[in-house]
C-alpha cells in the first residue's frame, strides 16, 4: 500500500536529516514504525517543523522546503520548512499561524501528486488531519497521539481560541485513532475528546531487550536520569534532590543525565552554585541505541515526570530490571493509574515535584544495596506479564493499518 506519513520534524531526527543518514536520536515510536513501514510498503513522509512551543525547541532553520533520499531509510522524504520560511519582520506569532496554513496547502498538494492509499498523521498535525478527511472521505485517515501532555489535557475545559480550535480537530471522523499507553491517563481523555464512534486502540510501547542486566552494587553508585531537561520531566527536581543527598551522603556517588532542553543550563548552574558539579555528568542527545549501554551500569534510575511514567526511557529502564523511583500516581489527574497497575510494588514511590521526598527515596536505596537488588529482582518477575518488544509492538500497529486499507 502507498503510506503517507505526516509527523512533526522532532528534534531527535533533525541530525538524520542533516547528516543524510538515518540514525535517529529519540522517539522510538515513530522511528521504528517508519523503519518497518517503509521496507515493506511504498512510504512517504512529510517531516512538518513546527520550530515552537514552550517545551519544544528546534534546530532546524532551513527556510525552504526540502526532499531527501537518506541512507538506510527506503521513504520519500520531505521535510517543510518552519517560521524560518517567512521574513524575521513577522511577529512569531502570526508566522506561526502563516506556517501552519502553509504546510497544509504543501500537504494538500503532495496528496493530489503522491495519491497515497493510508494517510497517517501525528497528533502536532492534528488540524491538518481533520481537513483532510474533509477533502478525501475515501482515504483511511489515521491519528496518532503520543500521550497526553498538560497541553492536550488543557484543551478540555479551556476557552482560549487556539485550545477550541484542537479540541473541535479532534473531533473529526478518523477511520482510526491510535494513543501510546504512557501512563498519562489517554485512555480516559479519548473518552472525552474524540467522537463516540471512532475507534481506538492505547498500546503499550515496545523495548529493545536489554543483556547482561547489572546485579551487583558496586562501592560507586551511578544514578541516571533520562529525558528531555524541560519542567514537565522534572529535571529541576531531580537535580535538587540530588544536591541534597550529596550533602549528606559520604560515599561514592555518580549522577548520569541524558538528554537536553531548554532548562539545561539552568540544571548546571544548580550544580555549580552547590559546589558538586563533578558528581554529575550532562551527556545531552545521544543516539537511541547508545542510551541502552547506560541502563547496563546503573544502580538506581529515577523518573521525575508529572504527565506519565509508562514512556519509552522507562520502559527501557524497566527492560534493564532497573531499580526505578518514579512519582506516585496522580488519582485526581487520572495520571498513572495504568502504570501503577503494572509495577505496582516492584518501584519506589514519591510524592510528585516533593523534593524533600525525592531525596528521601534516594538516601533509602543508598544505605542499603540489598534493597537495590530487590527492586531489581522484583522487577524483573513483573515486567514479564506485560512488557513486550518493539517487532511485536510494530507489528500490531501495522496490522491494523493494513487493515484499513483491505476494507
Amino acid at each position: 500500500m502507498r503510506c503517507l506519513l505526516i509527523t512533526r520534524l522532532y528534534s531527535g531526527f533533525e541530525l538524520s536529516l542533516k547528516n543524510l543518514v538515518w540514525n535517529p536520536e529519540g522517539v522510538p515510536t515513530i522511528y521504528n514504525l517508519i523503519n518497518k513501514l517503509s521496507l515493506i510498503h511504498d512510504t512517504s513522509i512529510i517531516f512538518t517543523a513546527k520550530d515552537s512551543g514552550k517545551t519544544y525547541t528546534s534546530n532546524w532553520k532551513k527556510n525552504k522546503d526540502i526532499d531527501l533520499r537518506i541512507k538506510n531509510l527506503r521513504a520519500h522524504i520531505r521535510v517543510l520548512s518552519g517560521v524560518f520560511y517567512f521574513p524575521k519582520i513577522f511577529p512569531r506569532k502570526i508566522a506561526m499561524i502563516l506556517r501552519d496554513i502553509r504546510q497544509l496547502i504543501r500537504v494538500i498538494q503532495y496528496v493530489q501528486y503522491y495519491k497515497p492509499q493510508l494517510i497517517y498523521c501525528d497528533s502536532a498535525n492534528i488540524i491538518i488531519g481533520f481537513i483532510l478527511t474533509k477533502l478525501y472521505p475515501n482515504i483511511p485517515i489515521v491519528v496518532r497521539v503520543l500521550g497526553v501532555c498538560s497541553f492536550w489535557r488543557s484543551i478540555l475545559k479551556s476557552k482560549r481560541i487556539v485550545h477550541k480550535i484542537y479540541k473541535f480537530a479532534f473531533k473529526g471522523s478518523y477511520s482510526t485513532v491510535i494513543g501510546t499507553q504512557d501512563g498519562s491517563g489517554i485512555e480516559y481523555w479519548f473518552n472525552d475528546v474524540l467522537k463516540k464512534n471512532v475507534p481506538r486502540y492505547v498500546l503499550l510501547n515496545g523495548v529493545k531487550n536489554n543483556k547482561g542486566i547489572k546485579k551487583k552494587v558496586d562501592q560507586n553508585k551511578q544514578i541516571l536520569f533520562v529525558g528531555r531537561l524541560e519542567e514537565y520531566k522534572g529535571i529541576i527536581i531531580f537535580v535538587k534532590a540530588m544536591i541534597k543527598v550529596l550533602k549528606s551522603y559520604q560515599e561514592s556517588i555518580s549522577i548520569i543525565i541524558i538528554g537536553d532542553g531548554t532548562l539545561l543550563k539552568e540544571a548546571i548552574n544548580l550544580c555549580k552554585k552547590s559546589g558538586v558539579q563533578k558528581k554529575f555528568k550532562f551527556l545531552k542527545s545521544i543516539p537511541h541505541k547508545n542510551v541502552l549501554k547506560y541502563h547496563l551500569n546503573t544502580d538506581i534510575y529515577v523518573s521525575a515526570n508529572v504527565d506519565g511514567n509508562l514512556i519509552n526511557t522507562n520502559l527501557e529502564a524497566i527492560s534493564s530490571d532497573a531499580c526505578m523511583i518514579i512519582p506516585k500516581p496522580q488519582k485526581e489527574k487520572l495520571i498513572d493509574i495504568k502504570t501503577f497497575e503494572f509495577l505496582k510494588d516492584s518501584v519506589l514511590y514519591y510524592k510528585v515535584n516533593d523534593v524533600n521526598d525525592l531525596s528521601n527515596k534516594i538516601m533509602f536505596l543508598l544505605q542499603s544495596p540489598d534493597r537495590i537488588i530487590n527492586y531489581k529482582n522484583k522487577l524483573a518477575k513483573y515486567k514479564k506479564k506485560f512488557m513486550r518488544t518493539w517487532r511485536e509492538r510494530i507489528d500490531q500497529e501495522i496490522k491494523i493499518l493494513e487493515g484499513l486499507v483491505k476494507k
